[in-house]
């Protein structure tokens, strides 16, 4: 009993290294997270939580950030531990969902003891899945995986009270995260499965009422649920992350995971026994919003991963003694792995000339150009942190949060080139254009007497009105280390 004990900490302990590892793999920032580092700040240093906004230049409506609580942390971590803070945060977050899954497993019918193998193999699609630092949906899919592990617990008959914890639960993960809505629908495939397997069926249902009546205890009130009913369903057709699975530009990158899925939706069938008719639910359910938008596509791992266990693992049991001895060795690697990480500073602030414009910000700080700009969409939320209040912006990646759809589309529209291209400029004051030299508008402006290119960048080019040129500029530092140093310095937020 006690070397049962002494391996299951010692497998937490090799879980807790994997995931410090594996978060070190990370391969960049999320373009968003500058924008929530600014609520954070302002939240924190100034008492104030946006209502309105004042990043942009453009028509606006009522901020409805689901994600004021995630900016808050990420500030915070920011602000007294730098970017080893969110490295850290991001292992923890995959340590804990992973941790849940485990529990999970354990709940189901002779279970059999934890794999490192098969936990390795889901750590790894969900870095798969979840490759950028402190993404604000970090927090869903670990809430995803507790109430997973509580319903499952519930359902099992091991936990008589518990279910009562969720609504406490979903005032939390609502204003941490709008992935909240997932938390609700498990709650409601767990009340259908009982329906279905004519079970108790109540406890669920008040559930429901009681969690979805939570929703409300948030900065917005009742006003939220509006919007998050609106950004629930809304067809974000121009938004990657949300494409389908069979999307050209994803089927390769999300195929393992994928399989993965539909693997563990098949062993439901392929063991000789009742059919689980709950569970059924819940791996169909997943496994059809991961493949129809990717970005939820760690729902369906996160499911498969912890009901799906005992029959993945019992297929393989022909291949018991060779399994030790790769689980045994696989103990070895993550310890010999973990001792690499100083090897190739994976501590050091993520400064990337070819994800983030780098180059391009410091030479509008350095030669205090101000007023108006233009960026990528993707672009617009690290150039805020850096230039506001001396830059507006046209509109960034928080999207349904603040801007309308019309404002979104005009930008895709000069990008392209598209006939109502220069409605961007001719609707709005507009003083800076900054677009990506890859862009069928960049190679316009290039040629178009009204502007003039001032400065080239590695990612954009910087194009002003005809006239407000200067005959010379400073040229930004090009050290990559300077930009280490400086990824989190940014604007004075308190003038506006």
């Amino acid at each position: 009993m006690v070397n049962s004990k002494n391996r299951h900490l010692f497998l937490i302990l090799i879980m807790c290294l994997l995931s410090l590892f594996l978060a070190c793999l990370s391969t960049n920032y999320d373009y968003d997270l500058f924008a929530r580092l600014i609520v954070g700040e302002r939240f924190i240093e100034h008492g104030i939580l946006p209502f309105k906004d004042f990043l942009s230049y453009t028509p606006t409506h009522p901020w409805y950030d689901h994600e004021w609580g995630s900016g808050v942390v990420f500030y915070l971590l920011v602000k007294y531990f730098d970017s080893v803070g969110l490295l850290l945060f991001q292992a923890l977050m995959m340590f804990l969902t992973a941790f849940f899954v485990m529990k999970t497993q354990k709940l189901q019918n002779k279970s059999y003891p934890t794999s490192l193998i098969f936990m390795s193999i889901f750590m790894v699609l969900y870095l798969r899945l979840n490759p950028e630092l402190v993404r604000c949906q970090l927090f869903s899919f670990l809430f995803f995986s507790i109430f997973l592990y509580i319903l499952e617990g519930t359902r099992k008959g091991k936990f008589k009270n518990l279910i009562w914890i969720l609504p406490p639960f979903v005032i939390l993960w609502n204003n941490l995260h709008g992935g909240v809505v997932s938390g609700i629908g498990l709650i409601g495939m767990y009340m259908l499965g009982a329906i279905l397997e004519k079970k108790p069926w109540k406890k669920y249902f008040f559930a429901i009422i009681t969690s979805s009546s939570f929703l409300v205890i948030n900065p917005y009130g009742v006003k939220y649920l509006d919007f998050l009913f609106s950004a629930t369903t809304k067809q974000r057709t121009y938004i990657v992350e949300w494409w389908p699975f069979y999307a050209s530009r994803h089927i390769l990158y999300y195929l393992p995971p994928s399989l993965y899925s539909l693997f563990g939706l098949l062993t439901t069938f392929i063991k000789k026994q009742k059919l689980d008719i709950t569970r059924l639910i819940i791996l169909l359910v997943t496994l059809y919003l991961g493949l129809a938008h990717v970005k939820l596509l760690s729902l369906s791992v996160i499911a498969v991963a912890s009901l799906c266990y005992n029959d993945i693992f019992s297929l393989f049991l022909r291949f018991k003694r060779t399994l030790k001895k790769v689980e045994k060795s696989l103990y070895l690697v993550v310890i010999l792995l973990t001792f690499s990480i100083p090897l190739y500073s994976p501590f050091a602030p993520r400064a990337d000339l070819y994800k983030f414009p780098l180059y391009e910000i410091e030479f509008l700080k350095i030669n205090d150009i101000k007023g108006n700009i233009v960026v990528p969409f993707g672009f617009g939320s690290y150039a805020s942190y850096k230039l506001y209040p001396n830059n507006l912006i046209y509109i960034d990646g928080r999207y349904e949060e603040v801007y309308y759809d019309e404002e979104f589309m005009n930008l895709r529209a000069f990008e392209l080139v598209e006939e109502n291209w220069q409605d961007v400029i001719n609707k709005y004051p507009t003083d800076i254009l900054m677009p990506k030299k890859d862009s069928d508008i960049y190679i316009v402006l290039r040629h178009n007497p009204k502007w003039v290119l001032i400065f080239d960048g590695r990612n954009c080019g910087i194009f002003v009105k005809k006239g407000k040129e200067k005959f010379s500029y400073f040229e930004p530092e090009y050290n990559i280390d300077y930009y280490r140093k400086t990824m989190f310095k940014h604007g004075d937020f308190t003038n506006d």
